[in-house]
């Protein structure tokens, strides 16, 4: 082989080389800019996501809260009955002294 088609050959070859680090290059920060709008697009999703969940905590303890508070078996439910049988009971026992009165 003759010294000149060695150095074509090493022309083209670092052409060629230089091309597919041009390329690769160029694809490489194509790869960039597509990861970091999925990763904006995750961070979004994230935040939604844990802000949705903080919101439905609060709405599980703020239920949680009210029915200790006004269900059926807590201590004002058990407290506005036995204020019903004592207002019954005082009013039984008025209307028993009025009749007393009267008779």
């Amino acid at each position: 082989m003759s010294p000149q088609v060695t150095r074509k050959r090493r022309e083209r070859r670092a052409q060629r080389l230089e091309g597919l680090r041009r390329r690769g290059e160029f694809e490489r920060d194509t790869l960039v800019r597509e990861i970091a709008g999925f990763r904006a697009d995750i961070d979004r999703k994230r935040a939604r996501w844990k802000t949705a969940g903080w919101i439905a905590g609060v709405l599980a303890a703020a239920w949680t809260v009210g029915s200790k508070l006004f269900g059926r078996r807590s201590l004002s439910a058990k407290l506005g009955r036995a204020t019903s049988v004592a207002q019954l009971v005082f009013g039984l026992g008025k209307a028993v002294g009025r009749i007393r009165k009267v008779l």
